[in-house]
C-alpha cells in the first residue's frame, strides 16, 4: 500500500501460470465511466493507445472501472507465451 493523489493504493501481482495479472486499486477521486470514451473521442489515446493497445498486442487484456467519489481499479492481465 502506498499513498497516492491523497489516498492510498493497492498493487497486487497474481502469477496465475498460463497469465499474469496486476491490479491496481486506489481510493482517488475517480471519475465518470464514460470519462475514457470522451478522451479518446478528442484525441487523448493514452489509456486506448498506451494501455489498453500495448495489452491487446501481447494478447492481454485492460479492465478499468472507476466511480466518482469511489476511487479506480485497473486490472491488467497478459497470457504467458509459449516457448
Amino acid at each position: 500500500m502506498t499513498r497516492h493523489g491523497g489516498g492510498r493504493a493497492w498493487v497486487l501481482v497474481e502469477d496465475e501460470g498460463s497469465a499474469v495479472t496486476v491490479s491496481i486499486r486506489d481510493e482517488g477521486p475517480g471519475f465518470p465511466p464514460e470519462r475514457l470514451a470522451e478522451a479518446a473521442a478528442q484525441g487523448r489515446l493514452g489509456v486506448a493507445q498506451a494501455i489498453r493497445g500495448r495489452l491487446t498486442d501481447l494478447g492481454g487484456t485492460a479492465r478499468i472501472n472507476s466511480t466518482p467519489g469511489a476511487g479506480t481499479e485497473v486490472e491488467l492481465t497478459v497470457s504467458r507465451r509459449q516457448p
